[in-house]
C-alpha cells in the first residue's frame, strides 16, 4: 500500500514536469509573420516579348515579393524575387501566347496568398498618318501599313480634316463612321469605290471613344482588365482631335476581331503636327495579333 502511494506521487510529480517545460516552450516559440498578399495587380504588353506588371503594396511589412511566371496550362516557368519595389518587367516571353502571373509577398519567415493576373505580349510600332489628296490617311494595324484614300477598303482608322467650320476640326475614324463611306458601308471613291469598308469598332464609354487621356506613353497604360472590357465597342468618331494638349489611346477592335491600343501623341503641346509632307498625327500602336484575344483573362 505505501508502495502504492509513493509510485502514484512520483507519477502526478513527473506529470507537472511535463506539464511545465511544455508550457514553458509554447510561451518561448516565435510567432510567425505571415504577410498580407498584394492587391490591385496590373499589366502592360510593354513589347512582343516583355510584359509589365504593376501592383499595390502588402498592407503589411514585407522584405520583398516574388513574381511567379507560368504558362496557360499551369507550368512553372520562372520566379523572379525583387524587393520592395511595386513592379517588375517580365523578358524573354513569347509573342502573343497567354502568361499566368501570380504575384507574393514575403516576410522573414514565410509568403502571403497569391494576387494573379493573365495577360499576353503584343505587338508595338511607331508611324504617322497624314491628312488631305494624295496623303496616308489611313492604317491596316496588322499589315503596319498606310494607305491613301484610293485604297480606303484596306484602312482599320483614318486621319480626317472637316474645314466646313471656321476652324478646321482634325477626327480619327472607323471607315464606317469616316466620310470615305456611304450609309451602306461601301467606298464612295477612289480605285476602291463600291468596295466594302472593313468593320473597326471603338471601344466607348457610352459614345465617347476617348477613355484614356492625358497618356504619354503607352508604357503607363496598365490593365486590371481585359481591354475593351466594360465599354461599348461602335463605329464611331473620335473627333476635334486638336483640342487635345496630351497625348490619348483609343481601343479598338479590328474586322478581325483583333485587339489594338491606339496612342496618339503629343509635341508641344499639341496634337496635330506639320512637316514639309503635310499635316499629320503620330501615333504608336499596340496591337494583339491573336484574333479574339483581349491582351488577356481575369483569373476565375
Amino acid at each position: 500500500m505505501k508502495y502504492s502511494i509513493v509510485s502514484r506521487f512520483f507519477q502526478f510529480f513527473a506529470i507537472i514536469i511535463v506539464l511545465g517545460l511544455t508550457s514553458c516552450d509554447m510561451g518561448n516559440s516565435p510567432s510567425i509573420s505571415i504577410p498580407q498578399p498584394p492587391t490591385e495587380l496590373k499589366a502592360n504588353a510593354m513589347s512582343s516579348t516583355v510584359i509589365g506588371l504593376s501592383w499595390k503594396a502588402s498592407r503589411t511589412s514585407v522584405i520583398g515579393y516574388d513574381v511567379q511566371v507560368y504558362d496557360e496550362l499551369g507550368t512553372s516557368l520562372q520566379v523572379l524575387k525583387i524587393g520592395s519595389v511595386t513592379s517588375a518587367q517580365v523578358r524573354n516571353l513569347q509573342d502573343g501566347k497567354l502568361y499566368v502571373f501570380r504575384i507574393v509577398s514575403r516576410s522573414q519567415d514565410t509568403i502571403s496568398r497569391f494576387s494573379e493576373i493573365r495577360w499576353a505580349t503584343a505587338t508595338r510600332y511607331s508611324g504617322r498618318l497624314y491628312v488631305g489628296p494624295g496623303r496616308q490617311n489611313g492604317i491596316n494595324v496588322l499589315e503596319q501599313r498606310t494607305y491613301s484614300p484610293d485604297r480606303a477598303a484596306s484602312w482599320d482608322i483614318c486621319l480626317e480634316a472637316d474645314s466646313t467650320a471656321n476652324q478646321i476640326r482634325y477626327s480619327l475614324a472607323t471607315p464606317g463612321a469616316s466620310s470615305i463611306s456611304d450609309v451602306n458601308g461601301f467606298v464612295m471613291s477612289g480605285a476602291d469605290k463600291g468596295k466594302k469598308v472593313r468593320f473597326t469598332q471603338f471601344f466607348n464609354a457610352v459614345s465617347d471613344p476617348f477613355i484614356y487621356t492625358g497618356v504619354d506613353s503607352l508604357q503607363d497604360v496598365y490593365f486590371s482588365a481585359p481591354i475593351g472590357e466594360g465599354f461599348t465597342p461602335l463605329e464611331n468618331l473620335a473627333d476635334n482631335i486638336q483640342t487635345f494638349n496630351r497625348g490619348f489611346v483609343l481601343a479598338l477592335k479590328t474586322q478581325q476581331n483583333n485587339h489594338v491600343l491606339f496612342h496618339v501623341k503629343e509635341k508641344n503641346l499639341k496634337i496635330i503636327q506639320k512637316d514639309a509632307s503635310g499635316t499629320y498625327i503620330e501615333f504608336e500602336a499596340s496591337v494583339q495579333r491573336t484574333p479574339n484575344f483581349p491582351y488577356g483573362k481575369l483569373a476565375r
